[in-house]
């Protein structure tokens, strides 16, 4: 015990007061995102929507996260993350006490792009806010333990909503408007916006320097696409993997709940040691490369395996490849933005994920209604397949450029 505090201290050593305080923000609002993980189930059972429907409504709100933060990134680099994080939240709990109460799936498809857009803002603010307090050589860490505050709290949220579907869906809704107000108040009273402003412009580029715009970084670009595939093969497991454990598997939402929110424990009870640990061991193309082949293994596996024991098994697996591969993509992007607009940077990084939003549960409940869940499996499987590739592929064309 007495080492393994040792180690833990040394593993936080030197991340600013203002990026832990940052993280328990993130810590307090991912707690009550509580709404991803049962979207598609609320839509489908509690509103009595169609598969066809509950895709379109997702894709809403995952074009409103795209929306979101690019007009967040925009924000950010015009006037400061601090503003853009602060309003984030205030309207983004309003808002989810108001969709709680819309039925109407044309009005809940334009409700949930509003929703998605506003609160999806926060991310580049913060993830420009991580970077604005922490110098190049704990970035991977500060971002880690951001990460670890985001887990925590999905462990958290998912085994909550789980308990709180079982009375009423809108109770789900109401926690995520709390969750929201209560981190709103955390940079009120903690994060004051005095010394948000002066990190900004410590961390601004002098007059001399040249500011590289993420849209004429060739690499950068090459490299989105390649997230975006990862992406789209990991948000499967978050977004509409739930209809299948509820009707194939036959899981209750209390066993659905505790295994989406078994990803956020084991991601929190390892990711900061891992990446501390093995950070320096290779390349960061290599972690995304081995992360990208855990995620494809998982999906191969699930066309031999079933059960509960066995589901969980495999989200711990994808848990793994979350580790290895997210926190290291993070990384990539800050190393190109050290020189350049770090806002449209972040934005531009979140918003490849944010087309995977849009595009999985479109493509999933397409290839789930048509074809079946195998070819569901077999096409993610080949989508992290390509991130593979790509990323090796990446590397490789960097090294010769530098030559």
């Amino acid at each position: 015990m007495t080492k393994l505090i040792q180690a833990s201290k040394v593993v936080f050593q030197g991340i600013p007061v203002e990026v832990w305080l940052l993280s328990l923000a993130q810590l307090i609002n991912r707690s009550g995102t509580m709404v991803i993980f049962f979207l598609s189930v609320y839509l489908k059972d509690f509103i009595g929507l169609g598969l066809e429907d509950v895709g379109l409504i997702m894709a809403c709100f995952g074009a409103g996260t795209l929306t979101g933060v690019f007009i967040g990134g925009k924000l950010v680099d015009r006037i400061g993350y601090y503003p853009v994080m602060l309003w984030s939240l205030i309207l983004g709990s309003l808002l989810f006490f108001a969709v709680s109460f819309i039925r109407d799936a044309k009005i809940l498809g334009l409700a949930m792009f509003c929703l998605s857009a506003i609160g999806e803002a926060f991310r580049p603010a913060n993830m420009a806010a991580i970077s604005f307090y922490s110098s190049p050589e704990i970035y991977t860490r500060a971002v880690t333990l951001n990460r670890l505050a985001i887990n925590l709290g999905f462990s958290v949220g998912p085994a909550i909503g789980g308990l709180l579907a079982a009375y009423n869906y809108q109770y789900i809704f109401w926690a995520d408007g709390i969750t929201c107000l209560t981190a709103a108040v955390i940079l009120l009273v903690f994060v004051r916006k005095k010394d948000a402003q002066q990190a900004q412009q410590d961390a601004r580029p002098n007059e001399n320097s040249v500011v590289l715009s993420p849209y004429r970084d060739k690499w950068f670009l090459l490299f989105l696409p390649l997230s975006a595939v990862y992406a789209i093969s990991f948000f499967q497991f978050f977004s509409t993997m739930p209809i299948y454990f509820k009707e194939v598997e036959h899981f209750s939402e209390g066993e659905i709940g505790l295994l989406m929110g078994s990803n956020g424990l084991v991601v929190a009870l390892f990711e900061m040691y891992l990446i501390y640990k093995y950070e320096k061991a290779t390349s960061l193309y290599n972690f995304i490369f081995l992360g990208a082949a855990l995620l494809m293994i998982s999906y191969l596996a699930l066309l031999f395996v079933g059960g509960f024991w066995w589901i969980f098994t495999l989200i711990v697996v994808i848990s793994f490849s979350e580790m290895l591969a997210m926190p290291f993509m993070n990384t990539f992007m800050n190393n190109r933005a050290l020189n350049g607009k770090r806002g449209e940077y972040s934005s531009l990084y979140i918003m490849s994920w944010s087309s995977a939003q849009i595009l999985t549960p479109m493509i999933a409940t397409f290839l789930m209604e048509h074809y079946g869940y195998r070819t569901l499996w077999i096409t993610l499987a080949l989508f992290a397949l390509t991130t593979m590739i790509g990323i090796k592929w990446l590397e490789r064309a960097m090294v010769r450029s530098a030559d």
